[in-house]
């Protein structure tokens, strides 16, 4: 016969069964409810809110205005497919170099900074559908000797290390100086330290118009081919990339996107069909 189990002994095991479901419990949620990517949109709805990571110093994207306020025209599509999704959205800013490995720590669900869908990226993660796309420039000081894109081999030019302008100035044969964003990058080329930084035309064109006295010029031709910003997001999470897909595609079709963009650049990134 079994020896009887004691009153102390029975709390005990109860006890750590009650242990073990707590920290079965917590080894499966992630903030927004599972770890499970197959499982995240689910896991967002039941918490009530989607977490977006992007930089917030990044204008016109996602920066914060003269009050504090996050603005941008990112913000806006993050807020539009929050509330397609029904949940509240909740920005988790930080720096670029850093921003899309938060999603691997689960800081976040999406990243959305005018992030492209690279094959290398695609490797390791999932993305939406297209809802930007513009050119890429590079931006020299005014009195450079530099006249068009295909001069800058062999002149340094400041970059973020995992930008994907990084790859492409580096094809040109430029040296890449490191730097952790534009603001960055922009002062390393004003101040002569580089020769020159590659990014999205709508960043110069912002930067340019929020200083006009900027010493700074862009060279005659683009940098690759035209930039498509898309969302990125943890792979195998299906059901959160068709309900984001939804999303952007229901919004560029009824002209939402086009709005907010010609609010912010005063032009349509609308990719193309």
């Amino acid at each position: 016969m079994a020896p009887a189990v004691t009153r102390k002994a029975a709390l005990q095991l109860v006890g750590l069964g009650a242990v073990g479901a707590f920290l079965a419990a917590c080894s499966s949620d992630n903030g927004s409810g599972s770890t499970n990517a197959a499982d995240k949109l689910q896991a967002i709805k039941d918490a009530g809110k989607i977490r977006i990571g992007m930089e917030g110093t990044f204008k016109p994207f996602g920066y914060h205005d003269e009050s504090g306020k996050l603005v941008g025209f990112e913000k806006e599509i993050g807020d539009l497919i929050a509330q397609d999704l029904g949940v509240e959205a909740e920005y988790i800013e930080t720096q670029w170099d850093s921003l899309i490995g938060g999603v691997d720590a689960d800081r976040y669900d999406l990243v959305i900074n005018n992030v492209s869908a690279t094959d290398e990226r695609k490797q390791k993660y999932d993305f939406s559908v297209p809802y930007a796309i513009s050119e890429g420039r590079v931006g020299v000081l005014d009195n450079s000797s530099l006249k068009k894109i295909d001069d800058i081999s062999g002149k340094t030019a400041a970059q973020s290390e995992t930008s994907n302008f990084r790859t492409l100035v580096e094809e040109k044969g430029a040296t890449i100086i490191p730097v952790t964003g534009f603001d960055e990058a922009i002062e390393q080329v004003l101040s002569g330290r580089a020769d020159l930084t590659g990014n999205d035309f709508v960043t110069f064109q912002a930067y340019i118009q929020e200083h006009p006295e900027a010493k700074l010029r862009l060279l005659d031709g683009t940098l690759g081919e035209g930039s498509e910003a898309a969302i990125l997001m943890p792979k195998g999470a299906t059901d959160l990339k068709k309900a984001v897909d939804d999303s952007i595609t229901k919004h560029l079709d009824n002209g939402d996107f086009k709005k907010i963009y010609e609010k912010y650049v005063n032009a349509d990134l609308s990719p193309k069909a």
